[in-house]
């Protein structure tokens, strides 16, 4: 293992997870080495799942004291996560109370009843991006709806790297990647929308918004005594942010796939364009680092897989996820579709069950068994890949050339090649710990040891391996999904 005498830490915060990565440039190359990792379980209370944020802080300053043996010295940390969440302080600084889970919102209608008051053409006007009932809009009503005193006391609202940012330099800054997530955020505008927060009577506890890669302070004395002289950076603090910072493909022609929990597939324009058909189509936009933006869908992804090793009492390892994909490969082809995104899939008690009684069956095959069960899972995930793949291409008029897919999940490389074989495009995959490299890239910037995105997507292909797959069977697919489709 390679020894780096000064590290930037990028630590990478996911729903069910957590990565600590250390990096720096050497020989012209980016060279990584892991640092730390850890569970992120949310406890759940009376039916409502909260985010054990304490418990994360702490594996932080774990994570930083391991990365300082052998005589090494940290110039700068990063921290990403999930987008939508946050926290609340009051006016002397005090968490009110542990981040509530967004799962917890499928539970509720308040999406719904806030369409209702205002109009959802008037929301996405606004604000033009998705809707999702778990956006930060919606979670901020929940709290006047269900626990309206919090909201009172409220001085700051912070998202979950923007809450640890300030345990760590009592800075309170958002950066603008996560500041798209929220559903209050004016994209044309660039700034919180004011008529949207006039609406909903949400009070003024917005942080300010800082660009990515912005340098917002040294850690406290009191929290390191060993060492305090750490520059904290946001970098694209939204975790899609930092995995697709680190995608160097040509982003005019290129469908980008950060594959995880999420299968967050899109492409990067400069502005977002005013266009109906993203909001009927219910496609994101989301900030980048270099401040242009993602359009993108939130398809499920390795959550379905996740959930069958859960419903299988498994471990959640490596061996297992090998073990899960081997039998998914011997399984039969198409023995039926799902839609990976239907809500009975996104919280369910039993996830093999749960797909098993969403699935369209053919005339002869029954998923009656396990390897089928994840086959259909995978597939389902290949086959929404495609449909994002051609509204994309028609909405915002791109002709694809490629698909590049970053992140854990692109381990898979049977799923890579079902993607491959849906869209008829070749697929190419790398950097696996994508978010980490687009972190670290991100701290890089801020301290100018890269001078801009083009200079950093070139070390990037330095620095990687990438995969490559060929598609081998898209008429196949293509006549199957038809066939799927009429039985829907």
């Amino acid at each position: 293992m390679i020894i780096l005498k000064y590290l930037h830490l990028a630590i990478d915060l996911g729903a069910s997870g957590g990565k600590v990565m250390a990096g720096n440039i050497q020989n012209d190359k980016l060279i990584l080495s892991e640092v730390n990792r850890f569970s992120n379980s949310p406890v759940e209370i009376n039916g409502i799942s909260y985010w054990n944020i304490l418990n994360l802080y702490n594996h932080i300053i774990d994570s930083i004291q391991i990365a300082q043996k052998n005589d090494q010295k940290i110039l700068s940390l990063g921290i990403d996560s999930w987008g939508v969440d946050f926290g609340l302080l009051n006016e002397n600084g005090y968490l009110i109370n542990n981040p509530i889970h967004y799962r917890n919102m499928f539970k509720t209608n308040i999406m719904q009843e806030a369409i209702e008051k205002a109009g959802k053409k008037w929301i996405y006007e606004h604000s033009p991006t998705q809707f999702q009932p778990f956006n930060t809009l919606y979670q901020i009503l929940a709290y006047q709806k269900y626990a309206p005193d919090f909201v009172k006391i409220s001085k700051d609202l912070l998202m979950i790297p923007s809450l640890l940012n300030y345990f760590l330099t009592g800075k309170k800054t958002i950066d603008f990647t996560m500041a798209t997530t929220t559903q209050i955020y004016n994209h044309r505008k660039r700034k919180w929308d004011e008529e949207i927060m006039k609406k909903f009577d949400i009070p003024d506890i917005l942080p300010e918004i800082v660009p990515a890669g912005t340098k917002i302070g040294k850690i406290k004395k009191d929290v390191l005594n060993n060492n305090s002289n750490i520059d904290v950076i946001l970098p694209a603090s939204h975790d899609t942010g930092s995995a697709y910072a680190a995608i160097a493909s040509d982003p005019s022609d290129t469908m980008f796939i950060s594959l995880g929990t999420w299968c967050l597939t899109g492409a990067i324009v400069k502005e977002v364009p005013y266009n109906e058909e993203l909001m009927e189509n219910n496609l994101a936009a989301e900030g980048c680092l270099d401040g242009s933006f993602r359009i993108l869908a939130n398809v499920t992804g390795m959550w379905l897989i996740q959930g069958i090793i859960k419903s299988l009492n498994l471990t959640d390892t490596s061996d297992t996820y090998q073990k899960i994909t081997d039998m998914a490969q011997n399984a039969k082809p198409f023995s039926s579709y799902i839609n990976v995104d239907d809500p009975s899939l996104q919280n369910p008690q039993d996830m093999i069950q749960a797909i098993i009684q969403q699935s369209i069956k053919d005339n002869d095959t029954v998923l009656n068994e396990t390897s089928q069960v994840i086959r259909t899972a995978l597939e389902g995930i290949a086959f929404k890949v495609n449909e994002v793949k051609e509204k994309l291409s028609k909405i915002l008029n791109i002709d694809f050339k490629r698909v590049h897919a970053v992140g854990g999940g692109t381990r898979n490389k049977l799923l890579c090649q079902l993607i491959a074989d849906a869209t008829g495009l070749t697929v190419l995959t790398g950097p696996i710990e994508g978010t980490a490299v687009g972190n670290l890239v991100s701290q890089l910037y801020a301290l100018q040891f890269v001078k801009n995105f083009e200079e950093a997507r070139n070390l990037i292909k330095r620095s990687f391996d990438f995969q490559i797959f060929e598609p081998k069977e898209h008429d196949i697919w293509k006549e199957v999904f038809a066939s799927f489709q009429k039985q829907k």
